[in-house]
């Protein structure tokens, strides 16, 4: 059996043990996800990040090489998003845009708040690292497929994240324990943003 029927096989699987009651759209992120992981090594390069990219609504997934594993992790994943999309709400997320410049540069808008550094990616391992002009890194996985982003981050970095790109400690705090909770109940859990190319 070739690679390509494995993996085929083992998203099938996936999506068996998750079962018949998953919703139709439950059943479309399971089946983003695993398409993100099979393929987002192969597409995200350094020139697929270059662009303006706002935000859609959050992201998750299991750091894991997996596939069966991130299969039976996207089923959970549908919840996360759930509970995730709570705490954005509460921020106020939609709206505010990333743009990756070609030099190595980045700006981060949110309303009247703006905030720039530099970036690195790092190819092997598809994360990017922005660095404030106060000197702030911040390490996020990087995934690009066609025309959208997931931007990604250490659930247990996602509360720090929060209070460098908003700088609104008060609403980040009244939402800590959402995220907390997420970090503590689930290993290797990525937590972020989902964003599209303008």
């Amino acid at each position: 059996m070739n690679l390509w029927k494995l993996k085929m096989s083992a998203v099938l699987l996936g999506l068996c043990l998750v079962g018949m009651s998953a919703s139709a759209q439950d059943l479309k992120s399971i089946l983003t996800g695993v398409a993100k992981a099979v393929a987002g090594d192969k597409l995200t390069t350094a020139q697929t990040i270059i662009g303006t990219w706002s935000f859609v609504g959050p992201d998750c997934r299991f750091e894991s090489d997996k596939l069966l594993t991130q299969a039976g992790g996207e089923a959970a994943a549908v919840q996360i998003e759930k509970k995730l999309a709570t705490v954005y709400d509460k921020l106020e997320l939609t709206g505010c845009q990333y743009v990756f410049n070609s030099d190595g540069t980045y700006s981060f808008v949110h309303g009247s708040r703006f905030s720039e550094g530099t970036y690195t990616f790092d190819a092997e391992t598809k994360t990017i690292t922005m660095t404030t002009k106060l000197g702030i890194s911040i390490k996020a996985h990087v995934t690009v497929i066609d025309t959208s982003m997931s931007l990604l981050f250490n659930a247990d970095k996602l509360l720090t994240v929060l209070k460098t790109l908003m700088g609104v400690a008060e609403k980040i705090n009244n939402t800590a324990s959402t995220i907390s909770s997420l970090a503590k109940n689930y290993d290797g859990l990525l937590l972020g943003f989902e964003l599209k190319k303008q």
